[in-house]
């Protein structure tokens, strides 16, 4: 358990990035760890949780450092933004147990061009990292400053296994298999999406885009750094996550 003095595990859980197995690793190592929805609208128990918890996760915008003086250390996972716009199609619009929002009918061209779909989706990525949750044209700027100087790591969630054990060895723990959790059952296996679908995502998510391919390029230099030992580590981990 992470003392007072310690820093504090700020994990920037973004919807439809494979956060939720992620989360495993660090309930497992902290075990005095809180869900950020438990205490957001409560603000005796955030200002308690700040103090005392091990690590803070879930949806929570960047920036909850500046509440406590106490040192905090961040943790994200980015996933390329047409398959987290389709993730959130299929698990919010095609999943059965989702009755108020469930449409056999609703095809993806419908869903981007509701005048809902940006206020909700756009550029979240670049909202949570920047801060800026209500804006959907947040500043890129502000993202990736934050990437390079505020958060220790950054999974990708294409590079999933990868990603898991890159993590637990910055934070200093033994690499462990931990399998996906929260899959989005509703999609159909080998989804394609056309090509004017997938550019008028990549209109509206420009930010995410271009954070999303610095985060990347980030983890793969820490993969290409990695010595010929720690490649072969890697390469029985990602065996074992088959």
């Amino acid at each position: 358990m992470r003392t007072a003095k310690e820093p504090l595990l700020l994990y920037i859980h973004i919807p439809k990035t494979g956060g939720t197995s992620f989360t495993q690793a660090i309930n497992e190592h902290c075990p005095n760890a809180v869900y950020y929805f438990q205490v957001a609208d409560k603000p005796d128990l955030l200002r308690q949780a700040l103090q005392q918890a091990d690590a803070l996760s879930g949806h929570l915008p960047f920036g909850l450092h500046k509440a406590t003086s106490r040192p905090c250390q961040y943790v994200t996972m980015l996933r390329d933004p047409v398959e987290q716009i389709a993730s959130f199609f299929y698990f919010k619009y095609k999943n059965k147990n989702y009755l108020d929002y469930y449409n056999p009918y609703l095809t993806f061209e419908e869903f981007l061009n509701n005048p809902r779909f940006d206020p909700e989706y756009v550029n979240l990525q670049t909202r949570f990292l920047s801060g800026e949750l209500w804006s959907t044209t947040p500043d890129l700027s502000k993202a990736t400053r934050s990437l390079k100087q505020h958060v220790s790591f950054t999974g990708i969630t294409e590079l999933y296994a990868e990603s898991q054990f890159l993590f637990m060895r910055a934070m200093g723990w033994e690499p462990k298999v931990y399998s996906k959790m929260n899959a989005n059952e509703c999609r159909p296996p080998n989804t394609e999406l056309t090509r004017d679908i997938i550019d008028l995502i990549h209109s509206k998510n420009a930010s995410d885009v271009e954070l999303y391919y610095f985060a990347r390029q980030l983890l793969q230099k820490k993969l290409y750094k990695l010595s010929h030992a720690s490649r072969e580590e890697l390469r029985l981990y990602k065996h074992n996550c088959r």
